[in-house]
C-alpha cells in the first residue's frame, strides 16, 4: 500500500480518536445516566443490562456486575484494558463483557454499547416474531434493520460468537429471549438507538394484538435499506470491507496515528 494511503488512514484514525477524547469523569457520568434511564424507563430490572464505552484507544469503561443500575455511582464503574479485558481496578465488570470486547475489537468505529432486557423487543422473540422485516420505515432508515440473533446462553462466550456476524453489519439487534444490543459513536447515541428499537417493538406488539403486523412491502424495504446503507447505518461507519494492511503497514499506520493525534491534541491548538 502506498505511503500516502497509509498516512491518510493514520490521519483518519487519529481524528476518530480525537473526536472521542472526553474526560474519564464525564464518561463515567454518561454511563451512570444511561444505566439509570434504562432502569427508570422499564428496560431493565434492577441488576439487568450493561453499558460500556471506549476510553481512549486502550481502555474501556463498563458497568459492574450485580449492581442496581438505577443507583449506580461513578466510582462503581469498572475500567478495563481493551487488549485483554482485564480490570485494572479489581472490580468485576458485567458478565457480558466478552460480547462488548468482541464488538469493540471488530468495530473500530463503535464508541459505546448498550444492552438491555427491553420487554417488548424480547417478548417478540419469545413469540417467534422477528423485526428483521419491520413494520415501520424508521427501523430501517434509523438503524439499518433490526435482526434477531439466535439464542445463546447468557454470560457465555457463545453470546459473543453469535453476535459478531450481526455486529459487523448492524448497529442494533435483539438477542433471542435475552435482550437488545445497540452500538453508537457515544453512550447517548447507543442509548437513543436502543429506545428506537423498543419503541418499534412496542408498535409491532400493538399491531399484532389488534389485527396483524404485515411487514413493509419488499420493494420499499429494499429501497429503504439502500438508503440506510448509503448513510452508513447498516454497516461499520468505515464503509464496506475494511482495509487490510500488512504487519509492517499496520505498525506504520499506528505510529503515524500516534504522531497525528499528538499534534491534534497539542495545547493551544484551536
Amino acid at each position: 500500500m502506498a505511503l500516502r494511503s497509509i498516512a491518510a488512514l493514520a490521519r483518519e484514525r487519529a481524528r476518530r480518536i480525537e473526536s472521542r477524547v472526553v474526560s474519564e469523569h464525564r464518561l463515567r457520568a454518561d454511563i451512570c445516566h444511561a444505566a439509570r434511564v434504562l432502569y427508570e424507563r422499564g428496560h431493565n430490572a434492577p441488576a439487568d443490562g450493561n453499558v460500556s464505552a471506549r476510553l481512549g484507544r486502550r481502555y474501556l469503561l463498563c458497568t459492574p456486575t450485580g449492581v442496581h443500575k438505577g443507583e449506580l455511582s461513578s466510582d462503581a464503574i469498572v475500567k478495563l484494558r481493551l487488549a485483554d479485558g482485564l480490570s485494572i481496578d479489581e472490580k468485576r465488570p458485567s458478565s457480558e463483557i466478552k460480547m462488548h470486547l468482541g464488538i469493540y475489537r471488530a468495530r473500530a468505529d463503535v464508541g459505546a454499547i448498550v444492552h438491555a432486557h427491553s420487554p417488548h423487543a424480547v417478548g417478540l422473540t419469545v413469540s417467534g416474531q422477528s423485526m428483521a422485516e419491520p413494520v415501520v420505515p424508521e427501523a430501517i432508515l434509523g438503524l439499518g434493520g433490526i435482526p434477531t440473533v439466535p439464542y445463546a446462553s447468557p454470560t457465555t462466550a457463545d453470546v459473543a460468537a453469535a453476535v459478531l456476524p450481526y455486529a459487523l453489519r448492524f448497529n442494533a439487534f435483539i438477542l433471542e429471549r435475552h435482550g437488545t444490543v445497540t452500538l453508537g459513536d457515544d453512550v447517548a447515541m447507543a442509548l437513543s438507538r436502543l429506545e428506537v428499537v423498543e419503541h418499534t417493538a412496542h408498535i409491532t406488539a400493538v399491531a399484532l394484538a389488534t389485527g396483524g403486523a404485515p411487514p413493509i412491502d419488499a420493494t420499499e424495504a429494499a429501497h429503504l435499506r439502500k438508503m440506510a446503507e448509503d448513510a452508513g447505518l447498516s454497516r461499520p461507519l468505515d464503509g464496506g470491507a475494511p482495509i487490510r494492511l500488512s504487519a509492517a503497514e499496520e505498525s506504520l499506520a499506528e505510529a503515524l496515528a500516534e504522531r497525528v493525534l499528538a499534534r491534534l491534541l497539542a495545547p493551544g491548538r484551536s
